[in-house]
């Protein structure tokens, strides 16, 4: 059996399914004066017309078709779509022949390119719909007046996952790149991403069981990625795809230890298809770099784009969060460790006494027995700890700022922490109350007199999304010339 597309041809023979279809199957729900009405309307050109604004399939066995169905637009939305004559021979129905039409509909462009799929279901259908996921459309389970129920599916957001399939690669690039001809029509430059696409980073995004898009990255130095080769079907450009696939390439990239990323495709001006292109880009965040005319030829100018993969100091301090979740076992680099140690060393400290010292571990047989001594455990699966130790030192007029320096050097340090993709959190009280737990674990790290452990910093992949804590209003905490003085009051 096979699903093809409906052609002028099929008219008759559709026609004639559809008929025998009703008579046999749904004259068991319906009256049979009702249903002869019905059938009085399927004829050739009925069919015809309804395929003239839908996207209309036949299944067919052995040249006999034996079942159709169509998905067109739901009263001409771009993101919600109908399906329409769904029947299946009477001879052939219970052999999956029903679902394996609903699923290609569901594939199909119109189907892909919707946030909700109705469909006018007759009593006799009703049970099958519902087995594939369609439910009473506003909660009502009652026959409207053309004896139909309205059954509806809300279809999720594309899925974005890595291919690590060599593959599975080639496979999605050639049918995303061969769907988008206005941006991939010669041959051999489309034959040349196929093939290398194996080797690169490789994200799909996937909807209704299809690949609907995807991206790839490739390395152009040792700090430096390059966004190779996209694409997203057409039904869902503008729909927030392309995005979410440079987000989760962003991701990658900025886990892997890319500073910046930079792509490459024709200057604004010439085509509208890449004009569209260069504006996508340039709201991702991409900046203009050049245009050399010679990458490719005169006639395709090529603009290169960067990114810098680096959040600035202000977006680190808007985003830090801390982490109190579980952490992925993988090690830290020592590189790593010590570019946050570096952080931690260069804070301020009150009249230079630098009061601040710091100890990295991330021996497990060591953190095992810090862990042990920390209850109840608060960081047991980081594969890495910063220990800050603080001397009290006294400085001006005989002051003591060791809190101010050693505040400031963890900081700086959870600030670099976030900023090279991994997750910490400030755990203090915890460790220095009556218990004096800090005590301990200065023991196990022996710490000599004269310094106290302060704190203790986590660090590690993080296993889960750090949550967001609410923060008050800015202007019940920050004013202008006088306490509780807004601007609009000052």
């Amino acid at each position: 059996m096979i699903i093809r597309k409906f052609t002028e041809q099929d008219a008759q023979a559709v026609s004639e399914l559809i008929i025998t279809t009703i008579r046999i199957s749904n004259t068991k729900d319906y009256p049979v004066e009702l249903m002869e009405e019905l059938v009085k309307t399927e004829t050739p050109e009925h069919v015809l017309q309804r395929a003239s604004w839908t996207h209309f399939y036949v299944a067919e066995e052995a040249g006999k078709i034996i079942g159709c169905g169509a998905i067109g637009p739901y009263w001409g939305k771009e993101d919600e779509s109908s399906l329409f004559t769904i029947f299946v021979h009477p001879e052939w129905q219970g052999k999956g022949i029903g679902r394996a039409i609903v699923e290609t509909l569901e594939k199909d462009e119109y189907g892909i390119r919707a946030n909700r799929i109705e469909i006018p279901a007759s009593i006799t259908g009703l049970p099958f719909y519902r087995k594939l996921g369609y439910g009473f459309k506003d909660g009502k389970d009652t026959v409207d007046e053309e004896h139909l129920y309205r059954l509806e599916k809300q279809i999720e957001a594309p899925v974005i996952r890595q291919v690590e399939d060599a593959e599975e690669k080639s496979r999605i690039c050639r049918e995303i790149l061969e769907a988008l001809p206005e941006w991939f029509e010669v041959p051999e430059s489309r034959e040349q991403y196929i093939r290398e696409c194996r080797k690169w980073f490789f994200a799909a995004a996937e909807r209704n069981g299809r690949a609907v898009g995807f991206l790839c990255l490739k390395e152009t130095g040792k700090a430096t990625v390059e966004l190779a080769v996209t694409g997203v079907l057409k039904a869902l450009h503008r729909r927030g795809t392309g995005r979410a696939l440079f987000e989760a390439a962003k991701a990658y990239a900025v886990a892997a230890g890319y500073e910046f990323m930079q792509v490459k495709t024709v200057a604004e001006g010439l085509y509208e298809d890449y004009d569209r292109t260069n504006r996508f880009y340039q709201g991702l965040g991409f900046r203009e770099l050049e245009v050399i005319p010679q990458v490719w030829d005169e006639d395709n100018p090529c603009q290169i784009y960067v990114m810098s993969l680096r959040k600035s100091p202000w977006e680190q301090i808007m985003t830090r969060r801390s982490y109190r979740g579980k952490y992925k076992p993988d090690r830290i680099p020592r590189e790593d460790l010590k570019t946050i140690l570096e952080a931690g060393l260069a804070a301020p400290s009150g009249c230079n006494k630098q009061t601040t010292s710091l100890v990295a571990v991330d021996d497990p047989e060591i953190l095992k027995q810090i862990n042990a001594v920390i209850d109840p455990p608060v960081c047991e699966t980081a594969p890495a700890m910063i220990c800050v130790l603080s001397q009290r030192i006294n400085a001006f007029r005989d002051r003591c700022f060791a809190t101010q320096d050693y505040s400031a050097a963890i900081e700086n340090m959870l600030l670099t922490i976030s900023s090279i993709g991994y997750g910490s959190c400030w755990f203090e009280g915890h460790i220095t109350d009556e218990d004096r737990i800090c005590d301990r674990i200065a023991e196990i790290l022996n710490v000599p007199e004269g310094y106290d452990l302060v704190c203790i910093l986590p660090v590690g992949k993080m296993e889960s999304e750090p949550t967001v804590p609410k923060k008050k209003p800015f202007a019940e905490r920050a004013w202008f010339n006088g306490f509780g003085k807004t601007e609009e009051t000052e």
